[in-house]
This record gives structure tokens, sequence and C-alpha cells, in this order.
């Protein structure tokens, strides 16, 4: 997860300001001047509010909802974000590696829901959907996502995704995103924040990025994945510019199909402005166990901040997958993150016991 160090006399005081992203925190001069004006009365209240923000600003990546951390699939995160978790193409994966959708052969929708940190005493509630649909075409596949984040009367983030992925030579996939991002603070009717001149010139920005993919198979069961992220890192801050950074994912996943497991390996890098290389990059590693031919999957990942797991269910042409997320930094007070998504898929898609068996 992205980390920003915060001085003890920078950290944004009012409620309106907190939510999960870093840079829903006020810049430290603004702050202070924001600081000036407020009234007694509201300030225990509002210091409940920071340190509640705070632990939420420490939360794993997977769980966050920021423009720098994709959205996943409740399959990914299951895996610990795992960038290669889909068997025979992944339309939600528009939005995590694009070259995913690469493999699809038939039309597939998918829809996620995600509520962060459940019953977490002093934040209000923290919601995070995906939708998305991709189809096979002559030329490839085209697809397209939508990903929504709500921090109840504080933050409101749309994404919306176009993907093109292809299979251009044997073994090889690519795929390209391109997003745009809208970010509105929810102010509702402070006179404070009314006049505070982080909003003097509106309460939302839109910014526009591009995502870039490619999974190789080295062999039948061994496949590497590269995603770029934010490659033009497109600036969303209002009063002062505030860049979305470059991130790097790279992914590896080890299949037995005889024992329908499936390993994965992953390493991303986010190109921070300050952190140190602890702070801004994150290994994970994930597994997925099959059962009666695929029909039950059992997952588990695990990040150095988080643990998870869940179970998916595969009845003809539906799917769904159940995630539950557990961060150390986040242990009191909640009930973890919640995940749920559902997937269908139009048309009989042959099991992808072979990677190597690609298409035109």
């Amino acid at each position: 997860m992205r980390q920003r160090k915060i001085r003890g006399d920078a950290a944004a005081p009012a409620r309106w300001l907190l939510t999960v992203p870093r840079r829903a925190v006020a810049r430290p001069s603004e702050a202070r001047r924001f600081r000036r004006r407020i009234r007694p009365a509201r300030l225990k209240r509002i210091l409940r509010a920071t340190g509640a923000a705070l632990l939420l600003c420490a939360a794993a990546r997977a769980a966050r909802a920021d423009f720098d951390a994709p959205t996943v699939s409740a399959q990914s995160a299951a895996m610990g974000g795992a960038s290669l978790a889909g068997l025979g193409g992944d339309s939600a994966s528009l939005f995590l590696n694009p070259a995913a959708g690469a493999g699809l052969a038939v039309p597939e929708a998918y829809f996620m829901y995600n509520q962060l940190f459940t019953g977490l005493s002093g934040v209000g509630s923290l919601g995070q959907s995906l939708l998305s649909f991709a189809a096979p075409t002559p030329i490839g596949t085209v697809g397209v996502g939508y990903s929504d984040f709500q921090a109840s009367s504080l933050l409101d983030q749309r994404m919306i995704g176009v993907t093109y992925a292809r299979r251009w030579f044997d073994g090889f996939d690519a795929g390209i995103t391109a997003k745009y991002l809208y970010q509105k603070y929810q102010i509702g009717s402070d006179p404070l924040a009314a006049i505070d001149p982080v909003f003097r010139n509106g309460t939302s920005r839109t910014a526009f990025a591009l995502d870039a993919g490619g999974i190789y198979a080295l062999s039948d069961v061994l496949h590497l994945g590269l995603a770029l992220r934010n490659v033009n890192s497109p600036d969303i801050g209002l009063a002062t510019p505030d860049r979305v950074p470059r991130q790097i994912q790279a992914g590896a996943r080890y299949d037995f199909p005889d024992m329908a497991l499936h390993l994965t390996a992953d390493y991303t890098y986010s190109r921070e402005s300050a952190g140190s290389l602890a702070q801004t990059s994150t290994p994970s590693l994930g597994l997925e166990k099959g059962f009666e031919k695929d029909m039950v999957r059992f997952r588990v990942g695990v990040t150095p901040n988080q643990f998870s797991g869940g179970i998916g269910l595969q009845l003809g042409p539906l799917g769904f997958d159940y995630t539950f997320l557990l961060n150390r930094t986040v242990l009191s007070n909640n009930a973890g993150t919640q995940m749920v998504g559902l997937r269908y898929r139009f048309g009989d898609a042959p099991a992808p016991p072979n990677y190597r068996e690609r298409g035109p």
C-alpha cells in the first residue's frame, strides 16, 4: 500500500477530508491554516476521526481504493492480489493486468462488491464495486469496466476503463487499458469547507491514465506477467499538483494440473515521491486449490501487512467468489474486509488445462 510520512502537526483535521487514500489528507500548509479556524467544540470529534483515518492509511493496497491501487477481483484479492490469478482469461483484470483478457474464449461479465473494514468504529461506510464485461473478437478481446469507491459523506472516486488485449505470438499476450478517473470530495454544507483554499477551484477533479500489461507462457505450467499502471502519472490534485505514481507489478504462476493446484508470487513497486523501498514495494504469495473438478476452489494469500482467504464456486456458466481480508495494522473494532464476486460466461467455455492452446 502507498504510504506517505505525515508529520504530527500536519495531519488533516477536517472530518470531510479523511479517507483511505493518502491524497485525501490535506497539504501541511493548508492543514495549518484550516486548524486556526476550528472551533474547540469540534476538536474532540475531529481528533477521533483523524485517528481512524490514519489507521485506514495503513491498510494493505489490496484492501484500498486509491487510483494507484488497482481494483481487483475477489479471486485475485484472496490470493494476495495476484496478477495472474485467472485461468483461461479474466474480464475482471482490466485494471490489474490488461493482458489477462486475451485468453477469453466466450463473452464474460463480472460484478464485485467490497465492504472495507466492516464495523470499524469512528468511520462511516467504506464500499467499493467493480463491474466489467469483455468479449473475444476476430481482432482480439475488447472490454469495458467501471469501478466505484465511496466513503460515506466524505469521498467518491470513480474509474471507467476500456481495454484491448490480443495474443500476438505463441505464448505471449499483451493488452492496454485507457482509464478515466473522477474524484469528488463530499463537503456537504460545512461552511468552513466552503471557504477553505483547498476547494477554491471546486471539489472534484478528473484525469486520464493508461495501463499496459503482458503475459508470457514459458511452459505449459509456468507463466510470467508484467503490468505497468498509470504510465502517464496523471495529476488529480485540487489546489496543488498530486500525481498518481507509476506502478509496476511483476508476477509468476506455477500450475500443478494433476493436483488442481496453482501457486502465484507477485512483486509490486510504486514510484512514490517519498518513502523507503520497503514502503513503496509489496511482495505477495497466493495459492488456489481446486476440488470436484474445479467446481470448488479454496484460496489463500499473504503480504507483509495482510492475510486473505476465500472460496470460489463454479456452477456451469455461473461463478461465485467470496474473500475475507484481515490487515495486521487494523485488527481491532472491525470484522475485516469482505468481498463477493459474481461471474457469468455467455456460452460453453472450454476448460483451460493447457495455457499453450493459443488462439489465432
